[in-house]
């Protein structure tokens, strides 16, 4: 995670009449929709609502048809939202604390019930294909309770914080610009060779702590994935410690200058005994001429000669690749201009060495036969699943490729890898997603997959104000493709996970006031604001292409944050609003896991007023429902070849009747709401005229 000042423009996505599946802006409602467009065509009349509270009146409802006789209008996100601080407000207020009044969510967003009458939720490696980041979160506070909550929800992966050993990383005093998070030190690394640091109070935890919460989400179902920082490291004088010299001056700081301190920076020598090198990378290094077998050591071009030592120069700097010129740093970090240029050339023998020796003890000697019912241990292997790849673009891809080649024998087909790399043009990631990241199982055929900041910020615009959501949405994503763009490329659905807000790009002030020299000042925007979000996570959720994440930070949705001693308080929370179990999610992650392998095909939304709707469908029998706007509408008439039946909106409630010609029977759409139907065989009121049994 290294902020990068990005300065491609974001492709705007105007106010298109016109789209491909034939849907404007304005229609007359009583024209009939069309029968050959796809699977669902739709009229819709927009109807009075109450704009100040964005509820629907009374009387446009009198007609919906609901499980129980009762509709659950008020569980959506933005029927329960607390407006506080804008970023500009945030950031440009007296900075007497760290914590803001940040925008909140009442308790009727959270943790409803699905409607009765449905399939069983699908559970489990195989029926699921949702990841959950635990950002932040210590790991001995991840309970087995917790864990067995997330599977029983539908999810299947779960995404923890980065275990090596990193800088302390405190806040100072005074608030100002150039301090960082505390959380930040966790992207610095110091030592690949040692998991957490016990003097460290902003660790996540121990080898223990790790090797005990992958045996846990192991033991409920549940893949644990880890993020790894390999591209960046902490500044020299960071910590006043043995690995590091300790330059008169020189504070971790980004208004940090100190060239000379950083092209004098040398690493740690560690090693991690259970571990032998593998492949060629290892075996032709010089600096492993002394090793015995069972040991490697994860050492790079070390000043002080091939044998380990606990000695150390503090005059001889490290060779090339670990300098400031070779592109792993960029003045000073966070970098003062994109990182993203990569590095094109190969690793030295002795540094590809550090990272495959590090890749494989997360991976474990386990995994090579893909079991998950061997205990993690830090002897034998943590076990992990993957990992998420911080700033991927800081590296080049025949680094990986070299990196997955030479740890093939501690991989499984089943493990999933995927980058980092901010930027709205797929074109860029053309070069990553060739990179195998499954050598020792060339049969599954694995590829890296990348976070997909072009669709963040495509949504973006689709849901800003005044843009055409219909146009939008069906432009830039298909079937197959989780993004695309005739200028800015294509990122296929294989290789793409689709997020709304991951740690960097998380509204209202983006975890401190120290981070607001970057809120608002994105370009492209990859801020999703808290109305738009949970019409976005239905988005991602609902689509056939990518792998959908979700993010969380449990620490910030209690109004809480570590202080430097340790400690938690509300004055370091860091954010108010998670959605892991918010209820536009908690419908989506069902909806989503039910409708794997199901082919997506974008319904034709013909709106009275404006582009403001958009819909699809998965299959035969599922369909899902945007409105964007604070209008409400009314449907006048349809079209599908939905397999004819009931199915039941898992948000509202509502139930709609799908007759023999394929037309709906009624369907009300609230304002600013994620509709999700899927097939319902329960009762209806006794006033519908028609059963679902």
């Amino acid at each position: 995670m290294k902020f990068k000042p990005l300065c491609s423009a974001l492709l705007m996505v105007g106010s298109f009449s016109l789209l491909g599946c034939g849907s404007g802006t304005t229609n007359n409602s009583n024209t009939p929709p069309a029968t050959n467009v796809g699977q669902l065509s739709l009229n819709l009349k927009a109807i009075p609502s109450t704009q100040s509270s964005k509820k629907t009146l009374s009387a446009s409802l009198s007609s919906a048809i609901c499980q129980s006789g009762t509709c659950t209008w008020s569980n959506s996100a933005n029927s329960n939202i607390t407006q506080g601080e804008t970023d500009n407000a945030f950031c440009t207020g007296t900075n007497s604390t760290r914590a803001g009044t940040g925008y909140s969510l009442g308790s009727g967003a959270y943790n409803m019930s699905l409607p009765s009458g449905i399939a069983t939720a699908s559970t489990g490696y195989g029926n699921t294909d949702v990841i959950l980041e635990l950002f932040n979160t210590p790991y001995a506070s991840i309970t087995p309770a917790m864990l067995k909550q997330y599977y029983d929800m539908g999810y299947t992966s779960v995404w923890v914080s980065p275990p090596q050993n990193s800088a302390y990383v405190t806040y100072s005093g005074n608030y100002a610009a150039d301090n960082i998070p505390a959380w930040y030190g966790a992207y610095q690394p110091m030592d690949f060779g040692q998991i957490g640091n016990s003097s460290n109070v902003m660790s996540y935890g121990t080898a223990s702590d790790l090797a005990t919460l992958v045996t846990n989400a192991h033991k409920v179902g549940l893949q644990l994935i880890v993020d790894v920082a390999v591209h960046q490291f902490a500044q020299p004088g960071v910590n006043n410690t043995t690995y590091y010299t300790n330059y008169p001056g020189q504070t971790y700081s980004f208004a940090s200058s100190n060239m000379a301190a950083l092209q004098s920076f040398y690493w740690p020598q560690t090693k991690v005994s259970g571990y032998i090198p593998f492949g060629n990378t290892a075996t032709t290094c010089a600096s492993f001429a002394n090793n015995t077998n069972g040991i490697i050591a994860l050492w790079a071009n070390n000043p002080n000669g091939s044998t380990y030592s606990s000695s150390f120069s503090s005059t001889t700097p490290w060779d090339a690749d670990f300098s400031a010129s070779e592109g792993w740093f960029d003045g000073v970090l966070p970098s003062a201009s994109n990182s993203s240029s990569g590095w094109s050339g190969a690793a030295s023998c002795g540094t590809q060495s550090i990272f495959d020796g590090y890749s494989a003890w997360l991976l474990g000697y386990n995994n090579g036969s893909g079991s998950m019912s061997a205990a993690a241990s830090s002897t034998t292997g943590f076990n992990v699943d993957g990992f998420r790849i911080d700033d991927v673009s800081g590296q080049s891809p025949t680094f990986f490729n070299q990196l997955f080649s030479d740890t093939a024998a501690y991989n499984k087909n089943s493990n999933i890898f995927f980058g980092e790399y901010p930027t709205n043009s797929a074109n860029d990631y053309s070069s990553y997603i060739s990179i195998k990241t499954a050598s020792g199982n060339n049969s599954s055929g694995n590829t890296m997959k990348m976070l997909n900041f072009p669709l963040l910020a495509g949504l973006n615009g689709a849901f800003a104000y005044g843009a055409s959501l219909q146009a939008s949405l069906t432009s830039m994503i298909s079937s197959n493709d989780a993004y695309t763009s005739s200028t800015n490329g294509t990122l296929p659905g294989v290789n793409a996970i689709n997020l709304v807000m991951d740690q960097d790009t998380v509204p209202d002030s983006i975890a401190s006031r120290a981070m607001c020299p970057w809120t608002g000042t994105q370009s492209p925007n990859f801020v999703m604001n808290y109305y738009n979000a949970p019409l976005a996570y239905g988005v991602i959720l609902a689509m056939e292409a990518g792998t959908p994440y979700v993010f969380a930070d449990l620490q910030a949705q209690a109004g809480t944050g570590l202080t430097s001693s340790g400690t938690s308080t509300a004055a370091n929370a860091n954010g108010s609003v998670s959605y892991w179990n918010e209820n536009e999610v908690i419908a989506g992650v069902y909806f989503h896991n039910q409708t794997l392998g199901q082919t997506m095909n974008w319904a034709t939304v013909n709106a009275s007023d404006a582009d403001n709707v958009a819909a699809l469908t998965r299959g035969k029998s599922y369909a899902f429902i945007v409105n964007k706007s604070t209008t409400v509408y009314e449907m006048t008439s349809s079209a599908s070849n939905l397999n004819a039946g009931c199915y039941i909106d898992l948000m509202s409630h509502q139930i709609v009747n799908v007759n023999s010609s394929g037309v709906l029977n009624q369907l009300i759409v609230p304002a600013q709401s994620v509709m999700y139907f899927v097939p319902y065989t329960g009762s209806v009121p006794s006033t519908a005229g028609f059963s679902c049994s």
